[in-house]
């Protein structure tokens, strides 16, 4: 822990390089640090603290993520854009002993942090003072808690989860290794902070003295390649549909980028999108990772090769490789796959899901919910034993989503399942209900509690739920019911 703390320390401190860069905006590593330090001013007078962090992406934000690591605290990431609802239920499960925000607070947020004591410090304040502390190293512990991010939980409450700083610099270790990086690269920021694929480019950025480049504006989301030309990046990292996006608005398109990692994750990468990888955006470094917020971020990888489209033509996707070092892998009868290893999770806030864990023969496994099976000597992923599916990258518990709707009047039962809608992946209701609520008015009723990743797309009405042999809603027939309509992405 020291010898890593020591070298993002150093790095920060003595890099005159470019941290930052946005659309012809830089900042320095050595602004990068004097913003660290005015943080630092703040919380020198935690230790081991849970430190909430309500911000958007903006050079500031990263100041304060590395002086929340480097002081020793617990990083707590929450992103405005998220419904207040979920935050406030996130913030009732975190209980942090400091807000480090830079907006206002939402009302509900605000009311509970004055109620409950919480301190409330806003970042543009902190950094039009001049105060600062030096960071005092050395007292990091393998166990401590590094950070805590949520994931959709089954009961409609978000759930915890705590990484040591074990558990994911293993993987930070790993990626050094792994990928071809150079000094000065320059790294695509997706995804919000509260994705667990922020590990990944916040850490390795630093590493090789790299510059972050966030995606801020509406259309680089839908699609990046501006982005991409303008800020120069060469590490991309984010979710497969994010190319799969590129690909259907720009199918035939060549495109030259300063692209030389691509590092994709979070969901299934296909055939066409790596082919479209290599032909149309002339990539020869791509890699598939695969991993869960419960075991440091990724546990296997793939890098990629033109042969894969011939290899694994009748699988049509892309394998997630081989486990990760410091990785070890059981796949039972079923064919879930079960890890253990340093990346493992201590357990889930508030001790819940503890059946996800199981100690066997003095080893103690997580179960993934996921079926993986072995082809070859590498392995894929094949679905979810469960109700749990990607959507956008994020993990999400369909049973959620399903118990907000059941909360809305005049709905009996919910059943989501997800569609391939011209080659999108779209969140589909199936509802019974006393009167024919439109849809509309139930994705109204959501959004005050969800993220719009969440929201239904479309609704399916039955007048009766199928139900299996065993009594249980059958899922399959549910879905067999709805009729595919063309839909706005």
């Amino acid at each position: 822990m020291k010898e890593f703390y020591g070298k993002l320390h150093n790095i920060i401190k003595n890099s005159k390089a470019v941290a930052y860069t946005y659309y012809g905006q830089t900042h320095s590593y050595t602004e990068l640090y004097r913003d660290m330090l005015k943080v630092n001013s703040v919380l020198r007078n935690y230790r081991n603290e849970r430190v909430a962090l309500f911000s958007s992406k903006h050079f500031h934000a990263y100041s304060a993520i590395f002086s929340i690591i480097l002081s020793g605290n617990v990083w707590i990431p929450f992103t405005p854009e998220v419904p207040e609802g979920r935050n406030l239920d996130i913030m009732k499960l975190a209980e942090p002993k400091l807000i480090i925000t830079d907006r206002r607070l939402p009302v509900s947020l605000a009311e509970y942090a004055k109620n409950k004591g919480i301190a409330v410090v806003e970042l543009e304040k902190v950094m039009a003072e001049n105060n600062i502390a030096e960071f005092a190293l050395g007292h990091f512990n393998k166990d401590d808690i590094a950070y805590i991010m949520f994931t959709s939980g089954s009961t409609g409450i978000p759930k915890g989860v705590p990484m040591t700083h074990e558990n994911y610099i293993n993987f930070i270790n790993n990626a050094m290794n792994i990928l071809p990086f150079k000094q000065n690269e320059v790294f695509s920021d997706f995804h919000d902070f509260a994705f667990d694929i922020s590990i990944f480019y916040l850490f390795c950025c630093i590493l090789t003295e790299s510059a972050f480049a966030p995606i801020i504006k509406t259309e680089d989301t839908i699609i990046p390649i501006n982005h991409i030309i303008k800020n120069n990046v060469t590490v991309w990292s984010s979710v497969p549909s994010v190319i799969s996006r590129l690909k259907r608005f720009k199918r035939d398109d060549l495109i030259q980028t300063p692209v030389r990692i691509m590092f994709l994750c979070g969901e299934p990468f296909r055939l066409d999108v790596l082919e479209y990888c290599f032909k149309n955006l002339r990539l020869e470094n791509v890699y598939d990772f695969y991993g869960l917020t419960e075991t440091g971020v990724e546990n296997f990888y793939h890098k990629c090769h033109p042969d894969d489209l011939v290899e694994y033509r009748d699988i049509g996707f892309v394998p997630i490789g081989k486990p990760l070092k410091g990785n070890q892998i059981r796949i039972t009868e079923e064919k879930e796959l079960m890890l253990s290893g340093c990346q493992v999770t201590p357990g889930y806030l508030g001790g819940i899901s503890s059946e996800k864990f199981e100690i066997i023969d003095g080893i103690r496994w997580y179960h993934t919910g996921d079926i993986v099976v072995k082809y070859k000597d590498v392995y894929f992923c094949k679905g979810r034993l469960d109700s749990q599916v990607k959507l956008s990258g994020y993990r999400v518990e369909l049973m959620d989503i399903e118990t907000y709707i059941r909360r809305i009047d005049g709905i009996d039962e919910a059943v989501c399942f997800i569609e391939s809608i011209d080659e999108k992946m779209l969140l589909i209701a199936a509802v019974k209900a006393r009167n024919k609520i439109g849809l509309r008015d139930i994705q109204d009723n959501l959004k005050f509690h969800l993220p719009n990743y969440m929201i239904p797309r479309d609704i399916l009405y039955l007048d009766n739920v199928p139900l299996n042999k065993n009594g249980k809603i059958n899922r399959k027939k549910v879905q067999q019911m709805y009729v595919k309509k063309a839909l706005i992405p």
